[in-house]
């Protein structure tokens, strides 16, 4: 009995065919079912959960910072004075990391961009608006 190639390369090809189709529809299921999974409960609680977890983390850095500059205008000792600015321009510093990981949050559309709270910004507020809004500045 010999071994049929024919019919061998006929079901591999078969076979090959499915696959592909398959593939291409479930690629094509994944795009159309985007907006369904998007607009989920699961998925918006989690952008809401970020972007309150965000910008809250701005208010508690500006307020930082409003600490730090309150603590550098009072010091008198040059040395310390010296690392009270070192302090504050890290507080500045973390203030614009976070700023941007908003931004970029916000700008995403599959992520707060879409499904952003409205009691939210579209963009961060630079930090002496921010410092305004904690600290009274």
């Amino acid at each position: 009995m010999d071994f049929d190639w024919k019919t061998f390369w006929k079901v591999i090809g078969i076979l090959f065919v499915a696959v592909l189709v398959f593939s291409l529809i479930g690629f094509a299921l994944g795009w159309i079912t985007l907006p369904i999974r998007k607009g989920s409960a699961g998925n918006v609680e989690e952008q809401f959960r970020k972007g309150y977890e965000l910008y809250e983390s701005m208010q508690a850095t500006a307020q930082s910072v409003c600490s730090a500059q309150d603590a550098y205008d009072r010091e008198t000792d040059p040395s310390a004075k010296s690392q009270r600015l070192s302090y504050l321009q890290a507080y500045e510093t973390n203030y614009n990391r976070i700023a941007a990981d908003y931004d970029a949050w916000s700008r995403n559309i599959f992520e707060g961009g879409i499904v952003r709270p409205s009691d939210l910004p579209a963009r961060a507020p630079s930090l002496s608006e921010m410092k305004s809004q904690t600290c009274g500045q």
